[in-house]
């Protein structure tokens, strides 16, 4: 399995999306300097605008480091509430799995046993699932892994860049001694986070069951195969 290519998405989409982010805050910034300013720009509100600039730079940075804090269960609690893998096998005995290119008969059979299991045992079961495919270098669930990675930190990415710029807020306020020049300068990137933060979520919570529904695909697809080998022999 090559796992660089599963984490590569951290220095590639991840730290686009943190770009993205620091852009738009710039422009924003640099728009509402110039409507403050009129026609004439003085050099103190040049000195505020790059301050807030490099602050905002600074948050970006500080970002990428704070993601690496939140712990698993966390990421787990704020994205999904429950993991799609914790009632996979329930959803299959109950139909309500996005079952495209499986036979879903099929899965009840296999899979009965786990049907009314607890969350916990459905979950690492699947997971055993999940260990063959990667052992077998499942293209598609690989892909399916690092899509699923990757909305999650991103969606984590966007709850820890909305933190920063309340924080930020604060302390440019603080600084200027005018909460309402702080609003004027970071409301719009504040509302645009808290816009993409349902954005985001709902992707990662898609790609989630997507990724749990192809991994069980995978093993019905495999053991279909193997059944269909053992007939003809």
């Amino acid at each position: 399995m090559n796992t660089e290519y599963i984490k590569n998405y951290r220095e590639k989409e991840l730290r686009q999306y943190v770009l993205a982010y620091l852009l738009i805050a710039i422009a924003c910034i640099g728009f509402q300097t110039h409507i403050d300013g009129a026609n004439s720009v003085t050099f103190e509100s040049l000195f505020k605008m790059f301050f807030t600039d490099v602050f905002v730079g600074a948050i970006c940075v500080l970002v990428l480091v704070l993601n690496e804090v939140w712990p698993d269960k966390i990421k787990a609690r704020i994205l999904y509430k429950q993991m799609p893998s914790d009632t996979v096998f329930s959803d299959i005995m109950h139909n309500r799995i996005d079952s495209p290119g499986f036979d879903i008969d099929k899965a009840k059979t296999l899979y009965a046993e786990f049907g009314s299991a607890s969350p916990n045992k459905q979950s690492a079961e699947w997971n055993l699932l999940l260990r063959a495919a990667r052992k077998a270098e499942a293209g598609n669930v690989i892909e399916a892994e690092r899509l699923q990675l990757m909305t999650r930190d991103v969606c984590m990415t966007n709850v820890s860049l909305l933190i920063m710029n309340i924080i930020a807020i604060i302390v440019v306020a603080t600084v200027n001694c005018d909460i309402i020049y702080s609003l004027k300068m970071l409301g719009l990137p504040i509302i645009y986070l808290s816009v993409m933060f349902f954005v985001t979520k709902a992707a990662a919570r898609t790609r989630a069951k997507r990724f749990v529904s192809l991994v069980v695909k995978n093993d019905v697809q495999e053991q279909t195969v193997k059944e269909r080998l053992i007939q003809e022999k």
